[in-house]
């Protein structure tokens, strides 16, 4: 059957059902249930209403089942291929970001040597200024200045994060990227710190499934810090 006639199909029998669930809504939202029978006969619509569902339900299982069929077999069809270029692509990018890290490890060797030989001359300018503000009066006082800032002005140049350029010998997609990660070392002190102020309630979120399970075992009277167990109080139709 083609799929202009199946939808024509589901539409021809959704009609008719669409306007009565439109007047059951109309009847319910017009309900006040004051009395047990009047509870009694809610259920009783309630009851109705999930079985004309489940039917609607079927219905549109044995109209869309045959199309997902084939939807499946067309999926199988592209999943090997695909998973296959995703696995390739996945141990090209792991080869990548290998030569990436390794660079970025020498490019970090290499401004720690920068640095170390920075704090060695400024410490070597400061003896040279002392030197010069002793024996040489203003005169000498200015040039130790300059001396000074100048050795300055090369620890505040090497201490400047290392960064990786991808030299590129011809057109290419490829560069780097910094993204943060995070990763939980230690969950208690984590919320401590939330517990005392220095990180925000967001930093955790509770596990809820976990406490209502909790709560399940233990019964009402469970008691937790900061949880309150209680029962909901709800009406179910058999």
């Amino acid at each position: 059957m083609e799929l202009t006639s199946q939808k024509g199909l589901a539409i021809a029998e959704l009609n008719p059902i669409i306007h009565d669930i439109a007047a059951f809504g109309d009847t319910v939202e017009g309900i006040d249930i004051t009395t047990e029978e009047n509870l009694a006969d809610v259920g009783d619509l309630v009851k109705m209403l999930n079985g004309r569902r489940t039917k609607l339900e079927d219905k549109r299982k044995s109209l869309v089942g045959p199309l997902n069929k084939v939807v499946k077999d067309i999926n199988e069809l592209f999943k090997k291929p695909r998973d296959r270029i995703d696995e390739i692509v996945g141990f090209a990018k792991k080869h990548m970001n290998n030569f990436v890290r390794a660079q970025q490890a020498i490019a970090d060797a290499k401004a720690k040597r920068e640095r170390d030989d920075a704090a060695k001359e400024r410490e070597e300018a400061e003896k040279l200024a002392a030197s010069m503000r002793k024996m040489s009066g203003s005169a000498g006082e200015e040039t130790a200045e300059v001396i000074v800032q100048q050795a300055e002005k090369r620890v505040e140049k090497a201490a400047a994060p290392a960064r990786v350029a991808i030299s590129r010998g011809r057109q290419s997609s490829v560069s780097t990227a910094k993204t943060w990660a995070v990763e939980i070392m230690d969950i208690k002190l984590l919320a401590l710190a939330v517990a005392e102020g220095r990180l925000p309630v967001t930093m955790i979120e509770p596990n809820m499934r976990a406490l209502i399970a909790a709560g399940r075992t233990g019964g009402v009277e469970k008691e937790v810090d900061g949880v309150r167990y209680f029962q909901k109080i709800s009406a179910a139709v058999r």
